[in-house]
């Protein structure tokens, strides 16, 4: 076999090298040009919780979404319980449902309660009766399967037909659970800038329905 010239067998070895340099050039560019997806932190987490702290609804279900999701800030069930019920003692409905969710699938690792629908419900009728879809939504779910409340296939089918109307449909593919945790993980990623990232949120809150 004839020996390559010195200089051909590193031409080779240049372009066999080349795809990994573009790899790494192609990575460190999607890290300098989309900060937001490397670090989660293109937002002010110190003024939301100035905000908060000052009585803005607004931001304390901000901080509480953050603090239940982990993103931007440490991951923190009891500080999300803590401010989405300021936030929806205040009248904020989304709250009110989100803090619903904590309580029926028991998000609180730090400590209690544990998961019971009997403790979510008012926090879901409180966001229902004031005609946010994501409280008829859940609340229609508890109706359905009789959890933490009478079951009562009327009121379920009245209160997910009225959360339909406002775009909250039922997704027959997965459980009631799994999609109130995308809503909240949803509004977590808007607020640090990273909505494309929603879809890879995928598994179950505690599981079931």
């Amino acid at each position: 076999m004839e020996a390559r010239p010195f200089s051909a067998m590193r031409r080779a070895e240049h372009r066999a090298g080349r795809p990994r340099v573009w790899l790494c050039a192609a990575l460190i560019s999607l890290f300098i040009i989309c900060p937001a997806w490397a670090d989660g932190q293109n937002f002010d987490a110190a003024g939301l919780e100035t905000k908060a702290a000052a009585g803005d609804a607004g931001a304390a279900f901000d901080l509480g979404t953050l603090d239940y999701v982990g993103l931007g800030v440490v991951q923190d069930y009891i500080g999300a319980a803590a401010w989405l019920k300021k936030s929806a003692t205040a009248g904020n409905a989304e709250a009110a449902c989100e803090l619903g969710f904590l309580y029926q699938t028991g998000s609180f690792a730090q400590g209690p309660p544990p998961p019971d629908p009997k403790d979510a419900a008012p926090w879901y009728a409180q966001a229902a009766a004031q005609g946010n879809e994501c409280g008829e939504f859940a609340l229609g779910a508890l109706y359905a399967s009789g959890k933490g409340v009478p079951k009562d296939s009327t009121k379920a089918a009245a209160l997910s037909a009225k959360a339909a109307a406002q775009g909250f449909a039922p997704d027959p593919a997965s459980f009631p659970l799994q999609q109130l945790q995308r809503r909240f993980y949803a509004a977590a990623y808007r607020l640090t800038g990273q909505s494309a990232w929603v879809d890879m949120v995928s598994q179950p809150a505690g599981g079931g329905q």
